[in-house]
C-alpha cells in the first residue's frame, strides 16, 4: 500500500497526513463536549445578544403569581395549564383566593381571551368566603387548537352587611402557560 513512498520528506508528508486524519476529529470531538460541559455547568447560555436588541421579558401571571394588585381579597395562581387534544387545547386553570376583606366576598373566573383575541365566555366562582377564610376557584376552557389564553376577566364580588352585592372587574394578563399532550 505505501510501497511507492520514497525518502523521507514522502514518509514525513504521510506521517503527517496521518495525524491530521485522525487528530482532528478528536480535536473536534474534545472541543464541543467541552464547550456543552462548559454551558452546562455554568449555565452560560452561547453568547451575548447583540448591542441593542431587546430581549423579551416575561409578562403577564404565572403560576405561584398574586392576580388581583387593588383588591379587596388576595388571589393567587394555584396551577395552570394547557392539554393539547384533537377538539382542541384544554386551558385548565386553579385560583387560591384569602378574604382580606372586612365582609363576605368571593371571586369569579368569569372569561378567558385567546391571543388571536376569541373569548369563551364560561365562568366558576368560589363560595362566599367570609373574613380571613381561604378558598379556591377551578375553571377549564376548550380553547380552538393552537390557540393559547391571553387573558383572564376575574370579578371579585363583595358581599356588605346592607345585602348589595359590590362588584369589581379586573382583567388579568397570563404569562406563559406550559402546554403539554399528556
Amino acid at each position: 500500500m505505501f510501497d511507492d513512498v520514497d525518502g523521507p520528506e514522502q514518509k514525513t508528508l504521510l506521517r503527517l497526513l496521518i495525524i491530521v486524519g485522525i487528530g482532528l476529529p478528536i480535536l473536534i470531538e474534545v472541543v464541543t463536549f467541552g464547550s456543552m460541559m462548559g454551558h452546562h455547568l455554568t449555565g452560560d447560555a452561547g453568547g451575548e445578544t447583540a448591542a441593542g436588541t431587546p430581549t423579551a421579558e416575561p409578562t403577564g401571571a404565572g403560576v405561584g403569581d398574586p392576580i388581583l394588585e387593588e383588591s379587596a381579597v388576595t388571589a393567587r395562581i394555584e396551577s395552570a395549564s394547557v392539554v393539547t387534544a384533537d377538539d382542541g387545547w384544554r386551558f385548565t386553570l386553579t385560583v387560591n383566593v384569602t378574604n382580606t376583606a372586612s365582609d363576605a366576598a368571593a371571586v369569579r373566573l368569569d372569561s378567558v381571551t385567546t391571543r388571536n383575541g376569541q373569548t369563551l365566555n364560561e365562568g366558576a366562582s368560589t363560595e362566599r368566603l367570609a373574613t380571613n377564610q381561604t378558598g379556591a376557584v377551578t375553571k377549564s376552557w376548550l380553547l380552538p387548537p393552537g390557540e393559547r389564553p391571553d387573558t383572564v376577566t376575574t370579578t371579585v364580588l363583595v358581599y356588605p352587611d346592607d345585602g348589595t352585592a359590590q362588584s369589581t372587574q379586573y382583567t388579568v394578563a397570563l404569562g406563559d402557560i406550559p402546554i403539554s399532550n399528556r
